[in-house]
Parts: structure tokens; C-alpha cells; sequence
């Protein structure tokens, strides 16, 4: 992803060069440096889709002003920045992960920072859960670090009629943005990880093709879901329902829960058990699979066929 973002930002200042006679600048730094292998924050994914659909649209003047924000972009260090929502600055940049969380057309989505009397709370929540996830389930751990840059602690605006546990976003490759008044203990915080870092590795594999060729106005009934979804998001659900129980499994194995953590994790195990094999009925019905979309699905399928029956 980070490599494709750098030759997409070169196509566009020199698209740029040969209709304009001039590069934006800080563009030609910007994509030499990511291709160095330099980290940018998952701000610079989103200014570059916001640049790209302003271009697309013929809105020359929002184009500017954004490649002038997008010069802004510093690389960031590899550790992982874990933070509230308010914490976000300047607030264009706070702007724009709201803006472009705000994705469904049909129900609107709006994340909000934690009350600050519990700000520091989630944090400190969230990064002792981190911690037991890095000794007990490694593999998870590091991929979890690899791909995802920042974690943003927010709360639903309840005013909406529903809340979420999570999300993520393609214009975002890297941000995620966990509830910080669900989770409670490091159990649900571990599978909250496992869930959505899981929907952005999916995001990675989307390079080239989608993940199915569904039409994006079909919709189907799940079980996963009460309301009818389009395809692209009940495959999402299942296959993240397998690596959710495929992490809950190591957890087991680890041999580093309590009595009481032990059934909790048992527990979820079954619900993601019961959640694939529901989801994938619909898949395998309903799905057009491009063949990136078949290939992570049949992984998936091989991972939880010993489990079909409970």
C-alpha cells in the first residue's frame, strides 16, 4: 500500500507537470521518501484520495489547498501512536478522520472523543492489552504493528440511534478507531485488535482488483447482520470472523489467562465459530469472487473447516 501510494503520487505530479507546467511542491520529496521506505501517518493516504477525487471533479482550487496540506506531511517514528480523538492535531487533520469515517451514504457515522475526565483511561486500557496480545500471541502482534500506524480512541455520537465497537478505513490505510467505552476487559480489547486490523489487511490485498465484483447497490441478508449489506461487507464480516477466532485460539494456547478469561475467550471462540460458518453460506451463495477475493476466502474456509460443527 505505502509503495503504491508513492508511484501513484509520482503519476500525479507528473500528470500534473504535463498539464500545468509545474509540480506541487513538496510532491516529488514526499513520493522519494516513501519510497526510501520513510513512514507517513494514515493522513497522507487520506490527502492523497481527497486530492485525487478533487482533480477528478475538476475542483482545481480544493486541489491546491490540499497538495499545500499534503506538503505539510512529516514521516512519523515506527512506534505505534495510540491516542483520543481530541488528541488528533491540527484540527484539519481531525476534520478529515471524521469526514472520511463518515462513509455509509445511508445511515450517518460520527465518532467523537472520549469525555475527558476518561481520556487517559482508554489509553492506558488499550496499551496493557497491546501488551498481554505481544506475549501471548506474537504473530498477531507484529502484524498488528506492521500495518496499523495509528489508534485512535473515540465514542459513537449516540444521537444516531446505534453505536459500533470499531472501524476502519480505506482512505485511511493505517488508522483505527476503537470505542473507548466498549472493551472492558483485555479479552474483548484483544479480539477488538484481531477484528480490526483484520478488515484493513483486507484493505492491503485490494491493490489491484476488489475483493468481490457484486454490484455495490445489491444488497443480501446475513446473519451476521439484522439489516441487508452489500456483499463487499459480508465478506468482510466472515473472513474477519475466522482470524477473530483463529486469535482467540492462540490466546488459549497461550497458557496466560485466568479461569474466568479462559471462559470469556471460549465464549467469543464459539460466536466467531457461529458467525463464519453463517457468513459464509451467504459468500458462497451470493459472492462474485474476484480471484484475490477466492484465494483469502479459501484460506479462511481451510483455516475453520475443522470447526464447522461445534
Amino acid at each position: 500500500m505505502r509503495s503504491e501510494l508513492a508511484n501513484s503520487i509520482d503519476y500525479l505530479g507528473q500528470a500534473l507537470d504535463d498539464q500545468l507546467g509545474e509540480k506541487p511542491p513538496g510532491l516529488a520529496e514526499l513520493g522519494e521518501r516513501l519510497k526510501r521506505g520513510d513512514l507517513y501517518p494514515p493522513s497522507t493516504f487520506g490527502l492523497y484520495y481527497e486530492i485525487s477525487s478533487a482533480l477528478m471533479y475538476g475542483d482545481h482550487a480544493s486541489a491546491a489547498d490540499l497538495f499545500r496540506e499534503l506538503s505539510l506531511e512529516r514521516p512519523i517514528t515506527p512506534e505505534l501512536k495510540i491516542v483520543t480523538l481530541d488528541q488528533i492535531v491540527p484540527p484539519s487533520k481531525l476534520a478529515r478522520y471524521q469526514r472520511l469515517m463518515d462513509t455509509d451514504s445511508e445511515t450517518p457515522f460520527h465518532i467523537m472523543p472520549p469525555q475527558p475526565d476518561e481520556a487517559g483511561k482508554p489509553v492506558e486500557r488499550f496499551r496493557a492489552a497491546f501488551e498481554r496480545l505481544q506475549k501471548a500471541v506474537p504473530a498477531l502482534a507484529e502484524e498488528f504493528e506492521a500495518i496499523i500506524r495509528e489508534v485512535i480512541l473515540v465514542v459513537g455520537d449516540k444521537s444516531n440511534g446505534y453505536d459500533f465497537a470499531g472501524g476502519s478505513c480505506y482512505l485511511l490505510w493505517g488508522a483505527l478507531f476503537i470505542n473507548a467505552e466498549q472493551h472492558a476487559t483485555d479479552v474483548a480489547m484483544i479480539e477488538a485488535m484481531a477484528h480490526e486490523s483484520a478488515h484493513s489487511l483486507l484493505f492491503g490485498f485490494t491493490i489491484e482488483e476488489p475483493l468481490v465484483e457484486n454490484q455495490g447497490d445489491e444488497r443480501y441478508t446475513s446473519p451476521l447482520r439484522d439489516d441487508p449489506r452489500p456483499m463487499d461487507g459480508i465478506y468482510h464480516a466472515t473472513f474477519v470472523s475466522a482470524r477473530m477466532h483463529w486469535a482467540m485460539s492462540r490466546l488459549l494456547e497461550s497458557n496466560r489467562l485466568s479461569s474466568e478469561e479462559i471462559s470469556l475467550v471460549v465464549a467469543s471462540r464459539e460466536a466467531d465459530r457461529r458467525s463464519f460458518w453463517n457468513g459464509f453460506e451467504t459468500v458462497r451463495q451470493y459472492g462474485k469472487l474476484s480471484e484475490t477475493g477466492n484465494k483469502l476466502m479459501a484460506s479462511a474456509y481451510d483455516y475453520m473447516s475443522p470447526f464447522q460443527r461445534a
